[in-house]
């Protein structure tokens, strides 16, 4: 059996994300009491045990992929599990991080005094103050909200986004605090693009000089555009005394006819940009990548130079990826 929907009986996106936008309108200063409370408990604990059931449990399992790749030892659990065997995970080395909406399962409570009884610490993100949980933890940041996203206000949405938000936030506070570097980063993402921006350098992927159009600033617009058609990167470089004065680029070229420059009577230097953006060879490939996809100007290539603003390669985008 179909049944037909009429698109105009769709809700726009609006209407959820006006929800959701909500939900985090002032949670800076409900969070502040407890803020570095938490983070101070975060900084002792050698290893974070992630709680939740249901979809807070999904959450939980996202924070701790989080946590791991920031290098800190981090494990999920479900909290019925541990009354049948999973109790001993905790030391007194460790910080229980409970995600709950309601606040009130019997498995969080009854887990949150058995570690508080040991003198385990355990902190919360909860979604309900009035929840027999706030009372076991001295310490939760709330998570409340005052409808879900969905029509029926059932099903966890805004809660679950807040829960995530707030402890991903605990955690980039507690990087930052440590001194947490790009070269921290890729060390525990070897693999993908993430890998390859933050381990490979600029000088291990650049266009060697003898496949760049080069040129000096009195060159002709017309050997410009031969050159550049000949050494196909998309960027001409200008040199003088041994040093990058400028580039040109095909864009500069297409701009350049568009306003009826002369290619016979035009000179490189009329239209090249004298002060173009540059990397140096030991540059990581994600600097170079951040320079070239710019908000403020998009870039297709790089000229690397060293530090006498001597040319050694051109970088493009395409080699980054």
């Amino acid at each position: 059996m179909y049944i037909f929907v009429s698109m105009d009986g769709y809700t726009q996106p609006k209407f959820y994300v006006d929800k959701y936008r909500q939900a985090l309108v002032g949670v800076e200063a409900k969070w502040m009491p407890a803020w570095t409370g938490i983070l101070e408990k975060m900084q002792l604990a050698k290893e974070w045990v992630f709680l939740g059931t249901g979809k807070s449990g999904y959450i939980a399992r996202k924070l701790v992929a989080t946590a791991r790749s920031l290098g800190k030892k981090a494990v999920f659990m479900l909290p019925s599990e541990g009354f049948h065997g999973d109790l001993g995970q905790f030391s007194a080395d460790s910080l229980a991080i409970f995600i709950s909406k309601s606040g009130s399962s019997e498995e969080h409570i009854q887990l949150a005094e058995w570690l508080l009884a040991r003198g385990i610490p355990a902190v919360g993100l909860l979604g309900n103050r009035q929840g027999k949980l706030t009372e076991r933890l001295p310490l939760y940041l709330d998570c409340s909200v005052a409808v879900e996203a969905d029509t029926l206000d059932l099903a966890p949405s805004c809660s679950t986004m807040l829960a995530l938000i707030a402890g991903e936030s605990l955690m980039f506070s507690w990087a930052d605090a440590n001194g947490f570097t790009y070269a921290d980063f890729s060390g525990y993402h070897p693999g993908g693009q993430l890998g390859k921006n933050w381990n490979l350098r600029v000088e291990q992927v650049m266009n060697p000089l003898d496949s760049i159009a080069r040129l000096s600033p009195t060159h002709s617009m017309r050997q410009v555009l031969i050159t550049m058609t000949e050494k196909p990167l998309g960027i001409a470089c200008i040199e003088e005394n041994g040093k990058l004065v400028g580039i040109i680029t095909e864009g500069d070229v297409r701009r350049s006819l568009v306003k009826g420059l002369s290619l016979e009577n035009s000179s490189a230097s009329e239209i090249m940009n004298a002060d173009p953006k540059t990397c140096g060879p030991d540059s990581l490939l994600g600097t170079a990548i951040q320079i070239m996809e710019s908000d403020q100007q998009k870039r297709s290539a790089l000229p690397v130079v060293d530090h006498s603003n001597r040319l050694l390669g051109v970088i493009r985008i395409h080699d980054a990826y």
